[in-house]
């Protein structure tokens, strides 16, 4: 297991994940959204960690815990146990076990409903909407098998401390759920503890009923990361047994990629013929590209002005295994054409799901072709410069499908190999 700067993140979200809206099919295989733009996304962006606190908290790493930086007066503070690996149970704990145990443990002046859990081999998670008369917050617990989640190799100062009796803790406190202004302005506190050959265990209190798509319910979430680590730290908890590694027949092999063995070609290229099939008239600035060489997929993009206001227009072009049908679910619009591609689009869909969206107000439109030999190519036109952190400055995306298909149908394209 890695360092938990690229554990914890995954670890903290995951427990409440599930109430995410699955992502939309477009058809079936290659015509999903996130299929298709996830690796623009991450080549363009990077992938972020969750922010680690523990020095602003007055972490002492001695003989005791504290928590004592931005701890509400008086509370006690919190120390990790002594035997905490010693007497922890392992076995085949149940996720309603787990909520029972979460339960049994909170303070009885509590207000506590909206009972959930979740999990699967070797991972349980159970969360609660409590209520101490200052409004509702969500409170999450996930615990994992030894291994699961959550090991710190080489701990370094601020992301991951071991304590003395062998655990490894982490924290964070009033991190907000979202960046460009946290929009709702939800926060939450966490506690992540790791026992030395037993498992892991997560806490997440937030301000809010939920982790997103909602504004604050009150100023601060109902627990604090003294009463969290106290919590993670009670000798209560059963964690999973760690799952053996399946020693099923190997898998079957990854169909060859239909782009495999023909040419790449060079993204100053694909930026090029998109500039061409772009209207005349416009004002064109900002190019990008992504991808090229043995990625196997290209991407360009452009911020046009057509005199109503910015609007970034993106193409996106690989080889996939050949989609031929249309999936059960997708999006409004799918068909296949005479010649056997399959084409789908979108129009004005807002690139959030949540508060943000209301703060930014960017739509977009999108088509996407997908040709019998495997070729696919998808195009994005945006009412605003780029796809999130900005807001929109204008009311809709400067391109309609048809136009976007016309550009994305255009002969022009040289369509990216992995030679």
């Amino acid at each position: 297991m890695n360092n938990l700067n690229d554990t914890l993140p995954d670890l903290m979200r995951r427990a409440t994940e599930h109430l995410e809206p699955p992502s939309t099919d477009l058809v079936e295989r290659g015509m999903r959204h996130g299929v298709t733009l996830r690796r623009r996304r991450i080549a363009v962006r990077g992938l972020t960690g969750a922010t680690a606190v523990l020095a602003t908290l007055g972490v002492i790493v001695g003989g005791t815990q504290v928590f004592g930086s931005g701890e509400p007066a008086g509370e006690a503070p919190a120390a990790g146990p002594a035997t905490a690996s010693a007497v922890a149970k392992v076995g085949a704990v149940t996720q309603k076990e787990t909520l029972e145990t979460l339960l049994a443990l909170l303070p009885p002046d509590l207000k506590v409903g909206q009972e959930q859990t979740w999990g699967f081999p070797g991972f349980n998670g159970a969360a609660v909407v409590v209520d101490d008369g200052k409004g509702p917050s969500k409170l999450s617990i996930a615990v994992s098998a030894d291994g699961q989640d959550g090991t710190c190799v080489d701990p370094q100062p601020g992301t991951c401390v071991r304590r003395p009796d062998g655990s490894l803790i982490t924290v964070s406190a009033k991190e907000p759920t979202y960046g460009e202004g946290n929009p709702g302005g939800v926060v939450r506190n966490s506690v992540l503890v790791t026992r030395a050959g037993v498992g892991s265990i997560s806490l997440i209190s937030f301000n809010a009923a939920e982790e997103k798509g909602v504004d604050k319910s009150r100023a601060e979430p109902a627990l604090s990361v003294t009463a969290l680590t106290a919590l993670a730290d009670d000798q209560a908890w059963r964690f999973p047994a760690k799952q053996p590694i399946p020693s099923s027949n190997p898998a079957k092999p990854e169909p060859k990629s239909p782009g495999a063995g023909k040419p790449a070609v060079p993204v100053q290229q694909t930026l090029q013929t998109l500039r061409n099939v772009l209207p005349k008239g416009l004002t064109v600035t900002r190019p990008q590209t992504w991808g090229g060489g043995s990625e196997g997929h290209n991407g360009a993009a452009f911020v046009i002005d057509d005199g109503k206001g910015l609007s970034r227009i993106d193409a996106f072009l690989t080889y996939e295994q050949p989609v031929t049908k249309c999936g059960p679910e997708g999006i409004p619009n799918c068909r296949v054409r005479p010649d056997g591609s399959v084409v789908g689009w979108v129009k004005n869909e807002p690139v959030y799901a949540d508060a943000r969206q209301k703060v930014n107000g960017v739509v977009s439109s999108r088509v996407e072709i997908h040709y019998p030999d495997g070729r696919m190519i998808s195009m994005t036109s945006y009412n605003g410069p780029q796809e999130k952190d900005a807001r929109h400055t204008r009311p809709k995306p400067a391109f309609s499908t048809d136009q976007l298909l016309q550009m994305a149908g255009s002969k022009s394209w040289a369509f990216p190999g992995t030679k």
